[in-house]
């Protein structure tokens, strides 16, 4: 009877131990307030037969300069005092105050900790065929694949201007540097034959997707991160 007993709190430790395993090494809880950008690497282009190396032809092209001004106007500015805080309040567990609370479970992901919201993305969330392409291409750009469940056609009779509806939930990927948290973000511009589009989005790039691009097509990234220091 002892030896169970040992052996099973061995057991309930080690499930205990494992549920704070997710998070970063830190003292819970640990807020941080994000106050700036960096971490900002180089704009890359690409179109179907590779990436462009011409270093002039990528700052001044028109498609850069629409990417940029739409990331660079997310940067906050350090005496803000309406900046968002981020919360880890254990291992697995952390929250975004932004003006409203968030709540996040946490993981680590290929080498990334990994804030994933309780809550599903408000609002209904799908795409129409045309679209299709340009939502494939987010998802072959982006390391953290976006989270896309329960997804389901519209059918015809039904017909909301979505093809297709599904489920999300918000993603963070972040990581620490010394004591500031690094929230992850990347940027990137899209010119094809038919459409041209910007986006931010908190993720990294993932440059396997550049095999989607199509013929005529134009693509510029630029990875950087939101910077969150410590609130002692």
């Amino acid at each position: 009877m002892k030896t169970r007993l040992l052996l099973l709190f061995a057991l309930v430790w080690l499930c205990a131990c494992s549920k704070d395993s997710d998070g970063p090494d830190m003292d819970y809880p640990a807020t941080f307030k994000l106050n700036r950008m960096d971490q900002v690497k180089p704009v890359r282009m690409f179109t179907r037969h590779g990436e462009v190396k011409d270093q002039t032809l990528i700052k001044g092209h028109a498609l850069t300069l629409m990417m940029q001004s739409l990331s660079f106007k997310v940067a906050p500015k350090p005496d803000d005092t309406t900046v968002t805080k981020i919360t880890f309040l254990s291992g697995s567990e952390a929250e975004m105050d932004n003006g409203r609370v968030t709540r996040y479970d946490v993981h680590k992901q290929d080498g990334a900790v990994v804030l994933t919201s309780k809550q599903e993305l408000i609002g209904g969330s799908g795409y129409s065929y045309n679209d299709e392409f340009y939502a494939n291409l987010l998802t072959g750009l982006s390391k953290l694949k976006p989270l896309i469940y329960d997804k389901q056609p519209v059918p015809p009779d039904q017909h909301n201007g979505y093809d297709y509806t599904y489920k999300t939930r918000v993603q963070m990927p972040v990581s620490l540097k010394a004591e500031e948290l690094l929230v992850h973000r990347l940027a990137y511009g899209y010119q094809g034959h038919y459409r041209r589009l910007s986006m931010v989005v908190n993720n990294q790039f993932d440059p396997t997707g550049v095999s989607l691009l199509r013929e005529g097509d134009t693509l510029v990234v630029q990875e950087f991160a939101i910077v969150g220091v410590p609130v002692r």
